[in-house]
């Protein structure tokens, strides 16, 4: 025996001859992995952590997220009619109430004009020109010289009010007063109040969704359970809220945090139900081939110890999950099971020769082992070698799965075996065990060594015409077409897509107050740019003309109402009925417009009751406290239109910590013209980010790290699946110390990587961030099979078909099988990444299967033909 098969041979002697400590210590291995799994593991939602932290473009983005502590706000939006000021108070009560929440840094729904008196100017259009309005009329009423000629002014210029929430509103501002100095009552005039509350929602594009940004508490920030949290916090108070004061309303959350969250939350839940899928079907998948419960659940029970070993791996050598490796386990049960069916495959065929179990296990070790361990290191070898590539994400579910395969194998030749060697009646449960491929195989595939010939010119052709579809397979790199379409932060990122104003696939440009100027321009020129927001939006296209409109306005020195005929005293009362009448007249059906024209009436009779002197008294009452409103009015007007953009420090607070940085630097978001297709979009992306390039190298932000990592990625697997292919085939090569053996053992997953691109290729599919971890995959997981006959048939040369003989067919097909349904499971995961993932590889290693069970088989009958020939 060489030096492999004494070790077999020995382990496989103390395994059954000490199943009690071979369980008692896998159990306790066990036990310690779920326990640092249930304590240290965590999952990781944050796509910038699948990246290295030394590339350039992580690191800009990097400092850019530690600079701009509100980068990652949540974004809760509703949706309405830009003229329902309902929706603009319900935003407002819904930041208010999330304020009150200690898990909540802040929640801002929008500002006032007190909080930045100057905003107006660098507003849309509309309400630049409706702002203007209101400060050219409020002018004309600082400098009447009392309050009989600003009322009488008033009533005539009520439309100029109408950008306020109500008219109403203003209305009551401006009468209020008078009413308070017709009753006796003492008099304050804020005439101030319709510019310091104002309220400006922070809005999209046509007006008709309104957001409310969120900073979560850093103190309570941590992996994907706690932004989970946050965003359930978030929406069930949101929905208390929404649902009691305008039920119907449409909204919805969303956000880089938010589209992260829920994806990997989804990942997380897809990945459990397809373990749990796969574990049932490969369960009873062995049930219906060993006809009985038992080795079924001695296989299910090893597995279980494997997989926890898998788990405490994982907390060992890279200490998390994220949205590539939570996927592993499902993967690991259809690969760890293979190892007990390769085993019992062989066990079921030479135990009658023996009269000892460990007799027969050593025999079955010595026989299957160098193939398993040979499958098992080169499909770890195959994963590890991702460890080599620049993106961590690859990397980690490679040193993930690799351990995870090697422990699985370990598991199941210690707990399996000394499961068996408990049994009273081992041997019958071995008997039970179908024998269909010692018939149906041979039957089945008896023609292939017939026209070997033939088979091996099909498959050059069909694998030379598969490589014209093949060239046609794209990267999809828009990741929200990996996501579940129906998730809420996906759709209402989809809707604030077609919308410009909070595209959070902005690029992103870091500049100086200096530069900003010219900086804005030049991107603004680039043909495919939407807008330039951000500090951007203090230089407005049109600020030239907006500062002489401006002018204009400040340097009109209106004058003073002169009413003639009537005393003052009469013409305020006379003008008081009037709006009175017009209340009850046009606004009948608003209860409080009906009840401000009552309190006008009692208030007109309060003073007609009035003795002469005591009026007198009211109406100077009232005309001192007009002279000190008017005033302040006036300073007011004056601070709002003082000339020049607002600046840094007339910013309100939320625009101010989103636009600059804690090291003083202005933050530009450059937007994508709104499409129908996303920014994301392959065909658009690169484009887009490119373009900004050309003025701003250093532009950061998701576009261009999705754009980098995918480029990164994708080179990455490609580097992968090159440096698996060498590191397979020197495994192969030490293992068979052949090379014609070693091509031979890997060519049936050489023609599943093509077939399942040229496949793809047919069917319009493209690899996007999820499935193509194929590449390594196919590699490592394929060439088991094709191992395990090359060594079947160096021992058997004589038996047909080649490489199939002695049990190796039926175990060939049961663990590609096994593998399948691992892979398979997956297609009920709601994350079309992942759902797209089972598709390719249950698509490749189907192909791999054929190959293996006809491709193969003809090709080792040539050679063996060709030896034969060269030998005589």
């Amino acid at each position: 025996m060489s030096p492999r098969e004494r070790l077999l041979d020995a382990w496989a002697r103390w395994v059954t001859r000490h199943p009690a400590a071979t369980l008692l210590m896998s159990l306790l291995v066990a036990a310690v992995s779920i326990l640092l799994a249930a304590t240290s593991l965590e999952l990781h939602s944050d796509r910038s952590d699948l990246v290295s932290g030394d590339l350039d473009w992580n690191q800009r983005y990097a400092t850019y997220r530690h600079d701009f502590p509100r980068w990652d706000d949540l974004v809760l939006c509703i949706e309405g009619d830009p003229g329902d000021h309902r929706i603009d108070e319900l935003a407002r009560q819904v930041a208010e109430r999330l304020n009150a929440e200690d898990r909540i840094a802040s929640a801002d729904a929008g500002f006032t004009a007190a909080q930045a008196p100057r905003m107006w100017k660098v507003a849309d259009a509309e309400k630049f020109n409706q702002a203007l309005t209101w400060f050219e009329h409020a002018k004309k009423l600082a400098v009447q010289s009392g309050p009989a000629e600003a009322l009488f002014l008033f009533s005539t210029s009520l439309p100029g009010f109408e950008h306020q929430s109500s008219v109403l509103e203003g209305i009551e501002t401006f009468l209020r007063p008078m009413l308070e100095g017709l009753n006796g009552r003492s008099v304050t005039f804020d005439l101030t109040a319709p510019i310091q509350n104002t309220w400006q929602p922070l809005t999209i594009g046509s007006g008709s969704i309104r957001t409310v940004l969120i900073q979560m508490d850093r103190a309570s920030t941590g992996g994907i359970e706690t932004v989970g949290e946050d965003l359930e916090l978030v929406r069930t108070t949101a929905t208390e809220l929404i649902e009691h004061e305008m039920p119907g309303v449409s909204w919805g959350v969303t956000g880089l945090p938010a589209l992260e969250a829920d994806e990997t939350t989804q990942a997380i839940d897809d990945s459990t139900w397809a373990s749990i899928i796969a574990f049932v079907l490969v369960t009873l998948m062995m049930l219906l081939v060993f006809k009985r419960l038992t080795l079924p659940l001695l296989a299910a029970v090893s597995l279980l110890v494997g997989m926890a070993w898998s788990f405490g791996w994982v907390v060992l050598a890279v200490g998390h999950l994220q949205l590539l490796s939570v996927v592993f386990s499902a993967i690991l049960i259809g690969l760890g099971i293979d190892f007990a069916l390769h085993l019992l495959a062989r066990l079921r065929i030479v135990h009658a020769e023996y009269d000892t179990l460990p007799d027969a296990m050593a025999r079955s070790f010595r026989d299957v082992g160098p193939g398993l361990i040979t499958g098992a290191v080169t499909t770890a070898s195959a994963f590890a070698c991702t460890a080599l590539t620049d993106f961590k994400g690859v990397a980690e579910m490679g040193i993930i799965a690799g351990g995870g395969v090697l422990l699985l194998l370990v598991a199941m030749l210690c707990v399996f075996p000394a499961l068996l060697a408990l049994c009273s009646n081992w041997r019958e449960q071995i008997n039970r065990v179908r024998p269909w491929d010692d018939r149906i195989v041979p039957s089945m595939l008896g023609w292939v060594p017939r026209h070997a010939a033939a088979v091996l010119v099909a498959t050059v052709l069909l694998v030379a015409a598969l490589f014209i579809p093949l060239s046609r397979v794209g990267y999809d790199s828009n990741i929200l077409n990996l996501q579940p379409p129906d998730l809420e932060s996906v759709a209402w990122q989809h809707r604030l897509e077609q919308e410009a104003g909070v595209n959070i696939w902005s690029g992103l440009v870091l500049t100086t107050p200096t530069q900003a100027p010219a900086l804005v321009a030049q991107l603004r020129s680039l043909p495919g740019i939407g807008g330039v927001g951000g500090m951007g939006m203090l230089f407005p296209t049109d600020m030239e003309d907006r500062e002489q409109q401006i002018m204009d306005v400040r340097s009109d020195v209106p004058v003073s109402t002169v009413l003639s005929g009537s005393s003052p005293q009469d013409i305020l009362v006379s003008t008081l009925q009037a709006i009175a009448g017009g209340l009850e007249s046009r606004a009948s059906g608003v209860p409080a417009a009906v009840a401000l024209a009552g309190d006008i009436s009692d208030s007109i009779e309060a003073w007609n009751t009035a003795d002469p002197g005591e009026r007198d008294a009211r109406f100077e009452r009232i005309e001192e406290a007009w002279t000190l409103g008017s005033a302040a009015l006036d300073a007011a007007i004056e601070d709002a239109m003082t000339p020049g953009m607002p600046g840094p420090s007339q910013l309100p607070a939320v625009l101010h910590d989103s636009w600059i940085g804690v090291d003083g630097q202005w933050l530009l978001r450059v937007e994508p013209l709104p499409e129908e297709r996303s920014i994301l979009e392959p065909e658009r992306l690169e484009g887009f980010v490119e373009e900004i390039r050309r003025v701003a190298p250093d532009v950061l932000g998701p576009p261009v790290q999705i754009l980098e990592s995918s480029r990164l990625i994708t080179h990455s697997y490609q580097s992968a699946a090159i440096y698996a292919f060498l590191a397979v085939m020197l495994i192969l090569l030490v293992d068979f110390r052949s090379l014609l053996n070693a091509g031979l053992a890997i060519l049936p997953v050489l023609i599943g990587f093509v077939g399942v691109f040229g496949v793809m290729g047919v069917l319009g599919m493209k690899v996007n961030f999820a499935n193509l971890m194929v590449l390594p995959l196919i590699f490592g997981i394929g060439v088991d099979a094709g191992v395990h006959a090359v060594h079947r048939w160096k021992r058997e040369p004589g038996v047909l078909p080649p490489g199939l003989g002695g049990g190796t067919g039926q175990a060939i097909t049961l663990t590609m099988l096994t593998t399948m349904i691992g892979f398979g499971s997956l297609l009920v995961a709601e994350h079309r990444g992942i759902r797209s993932l089972s598709i390719v590889m249950v698509t490749g290693l189907g192909i791999t299967w054929l190959a293996c069970m006809i491709v193969l088989p003809a090709a080792l009958h040539v050679r063996q033909r060709f030896s034969r020939k060269v030998k005589s």
